[in-house]
């Protein structure tokens, strides 16, 4: 018994690509880097936009320890206690806006970890 092919059922056609011009290509970056740059491109000048970037750096940055779980005060201070030298600019940042959940958690702070 010879045995079917798929080709004897359904018919080989080809199909026409359209011919694209080459895109430029973007880089991808990390989506909260992706989002500090947008906070910041929306109003260069901004100071509180300058302000924040400093913080979400700080965030990121591994070598004064983890983020999640702590207020950024309470990070900045963990790491003045362990000689770490985290940036006095980060705390004078912190104090100037103590209600301000934006400026006193983490980046990490509304994300469902």
């Amino acid at each position: 018994m010879a045995s079917k092919l798929i080709t004897d059922v359904f018919p080989i056609t080809k199909k026409e690509r359209p011919v694209n011009k080459k895109q430029p290509q973007t880089k991808l970056s990390d989506p909260i880097q992706k989002d500090a740059e947008t906070v910041v491109a929306k109003d260069v000048t901004s100071d509180l936009a300058k302000e924040l970037l400093m913080l979400k750096e700080f965030d990121l940055d591994s070598e004064f320890g983890p983020c999640i779980g702590i207020t950024r005060l309470q990070r900045w201070e963990r790491a003045k206690e362990y000689g770490l030298f985290p940036p006095e600019e980060v705390k004078e940042i912190i104090l100037r806006h103590p209600n301000d959940i934006a400026f006193t958690e983490c980046v990490w702070f509304d994300a469902n970890l």
